[in-house]
């Protein structure tokens, strides 16, 4: 092997654990926060990147933005730039969001009922 191979491994390798960083990051502050048991029960603060990307991932799953532009009405381009911190959702996008996160949770505790 090449050191032009082992560059590109090497760089491989950072971009999948800074990927794995980034996904698990949404999805993880929110539950580290939850699980901690600091705070009087009300949702996270987060900032309104960080709560749109932990409503999408959580909605959606790892492709969540395609998904999260088509129920906001917005091209997916925009919520890629939200995503990427190139641009920042409306407080309107986010109240949608907030709105269809609650109406799937409803359903699916419906579903499922309480815990044991």
């Amino acid at each position: 092997m090449n050191a032009t191979e082992r560059r590109a491994e090497a760089l491989e390798r950072r971009l999948a654990r800074a990927r794995a960083e980034e996904k698990a990051t949404a999805i993880e502050t929110v539950m580290a926060r939850r699980d901690s048991g600091s705070g009087n029960g009300a949702p996270p603060e987060l900032g309104i990147t960080a709560e749109i990307s932990a409503i999408g991932e959580l909605l959606y799953g790892d492709r969540w933005t395609t998904g999260l532009a088509l129920d906001l009405g917005v091209n997916p381009r925009e919520v890629r730039r939200w995503k990427a911190g190139t641009d920042l959702p409306e407080e309107r996008d986010l109240k949608v969001a907030r709105g269809i996160a609650r109406r799937r949770a409803a359903a699916i505790m419906h579903l499922v009922g309480p815990g044991d």
